[in-house]
């Protein structure tokens, strides 16, 4: 008896009992993207801050902008679904990372936006914007700094990949996961020190977006990765099988 295998098409879909988790999973996705999408659109909820801010610093040109931002973590969410894992390339692992990543992306861009509006705290420029007439939402989102919750999950969930997927305990290894790690945590710390010397944030602000994005990155991660796996102890055999990264056909004969 021989087995043919051929990969047909790659599809982010597990057709098997795990079927309800792959709604959950990308119902939560969905659901916290277009919760935080709505609550970035919507302004205060209280006329009154809840976090005050003296507000009477000049508005200055910001050196990281928000396509820096965006991009830093589509490029989060890439490279954890293409690098190689324990398992090798592009395979349920992979898969599992993706989904981890925007979860993480997501539930904090959610928290995020959402503490803003309801914290409603002026940014250090606050009175300085007012009067150049930028609008009052963008001027009461201080706290928490969205830049420092993005790129502390981007570190964050980069750095646990590194560890957990790259296991080689030789130095040179030991040495090349050190050196990304402190590269993730330094470009994370030089984007935070912009958003003060730019008076975008108080350095309270920084401090709360890095424990939100830190956060939601260990969340992310394990639930796909140590929460999420797949029980494949089972014996069975199918004929048809659709994994996350490949549809396999077996024909015997």
């Amino acid at each position: 008896m021989c087995r043919m295998a051929l990969v047909l098409f790659t599809v982010p879909f597990v057709l098997s009992a795990s079927w309800q988790r792959e709604i959950l999973d990308w119902g939560m996705i969905g659901s916290f993207g277009l919760g935080g999408y709505l609550s970035a659109k919507a302004g205060p909820f209280f006329e009154t801050p809840l976090i005050p801010g003296a507000g009477d610093r000049p508005y200055l040109e910001e050196r990281v902008t928000n396509p820096w931002v965006y991009g830093a973590m589509l490029a989060t969410a890439g490279a954890v679904s293409i690098l190689p894992n324990q398992d090798g390339w592009l395979n349920e692992r992979s898969y599992r990372h993706l989904k981890g990543s925007l979860l993480a992306i997501t539930s904090g861009y959610f928290i995020k936006e959402l503490a803003k509006d309801i914290v409603g705290r002026p940014r250090p420029d606050y009175y300085d914007r007012l009067a150049k007439g930028i609008g009052l939402d963008e001027a009461r989102d201080s706290w928490p700094s969205g830049h420092a919750a993005h790129f502390a999950t981007a570190a964050t969930y980069l750095s646990l990949f590194t560890w957990d997927e790259w296991r080689s305990t030789e130095p040179l290894a030991i040495a090349a996961k050190t050196g990304i790690t402190a590269l993730l945590v330094g470009t994370w710390a030089w984007v935070s020190w912009t958003r003060i010397q730019d008076n975008r944030h108080y350095p309270g602000d920084i401090i709360a977006g890095t424990i939100l994005g830190s956060g939601t990155a260990l969340l992310g991660y394990s639930c796909e990765q140590w929460w999420g796996m797949q029980n494949t102890s089972n014996g069975s055999s199918t004929f048809f099988e659709i994994s996350p990264f490949s549809v396999t056909m077996r024909v015997r004969f």
